[in-house]
């Protein structure tokens, strides 16, 4: 059983569960977040377990197309489907994130969340300040909701 990691989207590698594990504990973090292309279609149990008893706690941030394993302690959705599907999918998560075009209104989401973020569409790379101004407005409107930046791309990281 492999574990890809899709970094380049494309060619990607296989790990096994171990050879994560090696290279995770390189660094002095007990934290995981599963990110990146759709980490719901991956992720098993099974992983999962194999963390939690390494002592990880275990975040995901996904696009709500596939449900998640409840032994997940955080649980981030990031939609990129329509709201029937995540209503299919999740009763209530952590942390709902949508990304917003000046001109957009607030999301009106399916599920409960305990937070609800909003993100300004970027240009590529380029954070885009008509789409920062009308995120704020909306978040100064609608208080249970907050702003969310997209640091990755501020700083060209994928």
């Amino acid at each position: 059983m492999g574990i890809k990691c899709d970094t380049e989207f494309e060619s990607g590698r296989e790990y096994s569960i171990e050879e994560l594990y090696n290279e995770i504990k390189q660094y002095n973090c007990k934290n995981i977040i599963w990110t990146g292309g759709e980490p719901a279609q991956q992720l098993t149990d099974e992983i999962i377990e194999y963390f939690k008893n390494k002592g990880f706690y275990q975040c995901i941030e996904t696009s709500g197309l596939f449900p998640v394993s409840e032994l997940l302690d955080y649980i981030v959705v990031s939609p990129k489907v329509a709201e029937h599907v995540i209503k299919k999918n999740f009763n209530r998560v952590n942390e709902l994130r949508y990304v917003r075009h000046k001109g957009q209104e607030i999301p009106s989401p399916s599920i409960e969340a305990d937070n609800y973020f909003i993100s300004p569409h970027s240009d590529g790379f380029t954070l885009n300040f008509e789409n920062m101004k009308h995120c704020l407005n909306l978040v100064k409107a609608n208080p249970k909701w907050r702003i969310s930046i997209q640091m990755h791309k501020i700083y060209s990281v994928l």
